[in-house]
């Protein structure tokens, strides 16, 4: 900022200088002459929210010659609006720096406000710090209005004293009030100051630098006056966050629309990607970086801490994975805690990303959603499936998922969901209207036999494959105790690793102890998965409770024949194109899977049936489709 350069970001309407204190002290004393009768405000997060509430106070604060960022957030906002040199500049801090070349300049200092007793004790206090410091004048008026005699007055005895500042310390708005009345009535450049001549005084005590580096300073300002200030600074902050946000959104927009630019994506909720630990790890990987080859700017919250399956499957600490920023989100080991933790910190951290879409996925997640949407970010929801209804999970975890689900229902603006079923459940229950955009699917390559041979001793067609998390509701227990009580020479394989359900798994592990034919590989992925699903006879998933099981997708589009529980999520998947058994019952498994065990013929011929249906049906590309149109705020069919 040279003599008379001056750029500002406008923030609430206001218009806040981009500076730091050096250039602010500079343009202060290279135009001291140009600024008598001009006056310099000194904003913060209150008085811009005033401002923005008050056409007449937002006059003053623009007609001033600068509003200086007292504010770390003005700052934060102008630095996060492209001005990467915008620094807080405090009042109280601009005084002393004034003070430090008052000697060498020959200013002389007027101070208006604050108590006498205040006064005096600053009185004392500067000229022991700065001996050689002119004090033109202090003057202390009182809380009700001056007469325009008394007005007159204090104007003349100011202008009498030849000052060259003039400290203002009436607090907001009276102060700048102040000063744009007496604009060009008085010889000096006017400076609000608010509390400082308390703090210069020590009749109030500052907030310590780390608090005010943290922008916590209003905190500390309501522990000393708790009555006065609480809800002053509360719901200012409140105000300030949410009209911030949305008039960054709004700015983000129009320029977007000026440069061609693509969106910038936030994606929360999965534990991990690249990663196959379940479902929604491989939707937000096929979204996420199917969305960055497209342009997108994505960036990918991944869970801290090691794969559920154990360290030997962590991916490590990847800051870019196929196009995607990935950043990782501090959480906790504790099962319990694990996804709320991580949800609130990842929203935390996104809330200051510059996005233009945050997608949540699944419902734990969403118990968050709420607070981008307060700050005018677009918010997008997947409800992969009705989690509450899992049997893994406690009773404090499952009202904490019916609550992201609510969630999601009352403030996303958009809701996805992957089967009709609930996209009738959010009908009924909340009166939500959601898209139904399926999971896709990709037709894979066939891959021979060879790892699994040497690894399990498996032959194409030789065994029965389970593949999924180990939990209660993937129905497992019902298919061991089934495939126990058939003669067969075909081995049960269980693929899949446990999912804060360690219970449930030794339970199953004891289950198919006492049965060699069954092989348990625990987690498996890579060319390993692409055999297992390769050189299946059947594949069973024998769910109680579905979102849209992605295993299930994949198996057809190898050309498994399905064997699967009656559920709504399963046949809307499979249609007439696989076998079905009814929900929780051992008996009616048996029957089937014997059935299929006993006739070859019929399984291959369910299993070629199924590849070019599954694969016509259901597609990545379709998927990002809708979901891009949503994101892009138009109608996604």
């Amino acid at each position: 900022m040279g003599n008379s350069e001056k750029i500002y970001c406008t923030i609430l309407k206001t218009n806040i200088n981009v500076t730091n204190m050096q250039k602010t002290v500079k343009f202060l004393t290279d135009n001291i002459e140009q600024l008598r009768g001009k006056y310099i405000c000194v904003s913060n997060v209150h008085t811009t929210v005033m401002a923005f509430r008050d056409e007449k106070y937002r006059k003053i604060q623009n007609s001033a010659a600068m509003a200086l960022p007292d504010g770390k957030p003005l700052s934060m906002v102008s630095r996060g609006r492209g001005f990467a040199e915008a620094r807080r500049v405090p009042g109280p801090d601009v005084m002393p720096e004034i003070f430090k070349i008052s000697e060498e300049k020959g200013y002389r200092h007027y101070f208006y406000g604050g108590k006498k007793e205040t006064l005096h004790k600053m009185k004392e206090r500067l000229l022991a710090k700065y001996p050689y410091l002119q004090i033109a004048g202090m003057y202390s008026p009182p809380f009700r209005s001056l007469t325009k005699e008394e007005d007159e007055e204090i104007i003349q005895n100011i202008n009498a004293s030849n000052p060259d500042f003039i400290w203002v310390a009436l607090g907001a708005p009276r102060q700048e009030e102040w000063m744009y009345d007496h604009r060009d009535r008085v010889n000096g450049v006017m400076l609000g100051v608010g509390a400082a001549f308390d703090f210069i005084a020590g009749t109030v005590r500052r907030a310590p630098k780390w608090m005010q580096e943290l922008c916590l300073e209003w905190l500390y300002r309501i522990f000393q006056d708790p009555k006065r200030l609480i809800s002053r600074y509360v719901g200012t902050n409140f105000t300030f966050m949410i009209n911030v946000g949305r008039e960054s959104r709004q700015l983000r927009k129009e320029k977007r629309k000026k440069t061609q630019k693509k969106m910038k994506i936030a994606l929360i909720g999965h534990k991990r990607i690249p990663s196959r630990e379940g479902g929604v790890e491989v939707v937000v990987d096929e979204l996420s970086t199917r969305l960055a080859s497209q342009g997108y700017e994505v960036e990918a919250y991944n869970r801290s801490g090691y794969h559920v399956s154990g360290k030997d499957f962590g991916e490590g600490r990847k800051k870019y994975y196929k196009g995607v920023r990935i950043i990782i989100t501090p959480t906790f080991e504790n099962g319990k805690l694990n996804a709320i933790v991580y949800s609130v910190m990842a929203t935390l951290r996104a809330l200051f990303g510059r996005y233009d879409v945050i997608h949540y996925h699944a419902e734990g997640p969403c118990v968050t959603l709420f607070l981008p949407k307060l700050f005018g970010i677009r918010v997008i929801a997947t409800i992969h499936g009705l989690d509450w209804q899992r049997a893994k999970w406690g009773n404090f975890a499952s009202r904490v998922l019916k609550l992201g689900e609510k969630m999601a229902a009352k403030y996303a603006d958009e809701v996805i969901v992957l089967s009709k079923n609930v996209q009738e459940y959010f009908l009924e229950t909340y009166g939500r209207k959601t898209h139904y955009i399926p999971n896709g699917v990709s037709r894979p390559e066939i891959r021979e036999i060879k790892e699994i041979r040497e690894k399990y001793g498996l032959e194409k067609d030789g065994y029965i494959l389970f593949l999924a998390r180990l939990v209660p509701e993937k129905g497992l227990h019902y298919l061991i105790e089934a495939y126990k009580e058939i003669d067969t020479d075909k081995k049960l394989v269980i693929a899949g690793g446990s999912s804060h359900s360690f219970d449930y798994m030794k339970q199953v592990q004891e289950m198919a102890a006492s049965d060699e034919r069954i092989i348990m590989t625990n987690f498996v992925q890579g060319r390993v998965l692409e055999e297992l699903y390769s050189n299946a006879y059947v594949f069973v998933l024998p769910s109680d409770v579905e979102g849209m099981a992605l295993t299930l997708l994949e198996a057809m589009s190898y050309g498994d024949c399905c064997l699967v529980s009656d559920i709504p999520e399963n046949i809307e998947v499979v249609e007439n194109q696989a076998v079905t058994f009814r929900k929780g019952s051992v008996e009616d498994l048996k029957k089937k899977l014997v059935f299929l065990l006993e006739n070859p013929e019929i399984t291959a011929d369910y299993g070629r049936k199924s590849v070019d249906f599954i694969c016509n049906k259901y597609s990545w590309e379709e998927m990002v489709r809708q979901t891009r149109m949503l994101y892009e705020n138009t109608d996604c069919k």
